[in-house]
């Protein structure tokens, strides 16, 4: 199994952690942990997620980017 740690900047709003957490479900990855911080300046928040699966890492990647108020997705490290 791979372990993958996305950083996601998305706008401060409550449904959008759920709609991510949703997705990453739905996709078939195990969630490992999450940290989510908000800029209060900016309104954007910074969601870093710990994910693990057998799947390709695209998949979940090019769904959350489909997801209203998402800015941008990167994975940060492949183990």
């Amino acid at each position: 199994m791979n372990d993958y740690q996305l950083t996601i900047l998305a706008d401060d709003k409550q449904v959008v952690l759920e709609r991510i957490l949703q997705v990453t479900r739905y996709r078939g990855f195990l969630i490992n942990g999450i940290n989510a911080q908000v800029n209060t300046g900016t309104h954007i928040g910074t969601i870093e997620l710990m994910v693990s699966s057998d799947r390709p890492i695209e998949l979940l990647v090019d769904q959350i980017n489909k997801l209203i108020d998402i800015k941008d997705v990167r994975v940060d490290n492949r183990t």
